[in-house]
């Protein structure tokens, strides 16, 4: 019983903090998009913030084929959260990093039906081109599921059969 009240709450979880990042992210882009002056606004040496309508992908990639970049975007988003339905994040870090990746994708696809693309207004030097909130949620998603599939794993208390622990005997 146990580990299905386990998975859950972290559908819940997951799904819950994915929707409060794509909340997020379009307040973000509605107050930029109200409050930004016309021609754009620079914070210090860093920030640089203007209104750029990305139909395309990084860098204004494939922007002649907005369909399919839609289509592609709510396969990954739906892709997500199919696979976080049937097999429920365990750890906490990746409940964080599966919100953040399908929250992320939602905010993009609601800016691709709303106006056509997607609404980036934050360059940050010295990277090359505009991104928003949703992209940096995906990226760092992206990174903590990196990560975790990076770290050492610990050794099972019953290892498979015929698997030894510890180096083989001299033979």
């Amino acid at each position: 019983m146990a580990s299905r009240a386990h998975a859950r709450r972290a559908r819940l979880a997951t799904f819950g903090l994915g929707l409060v990042v794509t909340g997020v992210d379009q307040a973000i882009k509605l107050i930029v998009d109200a409050v930004l002056p016309p021609g754009g606004a620079t914070i210090g040496p860093v920030f640089t913030l203007r209104r750029v309508n990305n139909p395309g992908v990084n860098f204004g990639l494939f922007s002649d084929h907005p369909a399919p970049i839609l289509i592609v975007t709510v396969a990954i988003g739906v892709g997500f959260a199919a696979y976080v339905a049937a097999r429920p994040p365990r750890r906490w870090w990746l409940v964080a990093a599966f919100a953040l990746l399908i929250g992320g994708a939602f905010g993009n696809v609601i800016d691709r039906l709303r106006i056509g693309a997607v609404f980036d207004y934050l360059n940050i030097t010295p990277f090359v081109g505009f991104l928003n909130f949703a992209d940096l949620a995906i990226g760092a998603g992206l990174i903590v599921l990196v990560a975790d599939s990076l770290r050492e794993r610990r050794p099972t208390a019953n290892p498979p059969a015929g698997a030894t622990k510890g180096p083989a005997p001299p033979g």
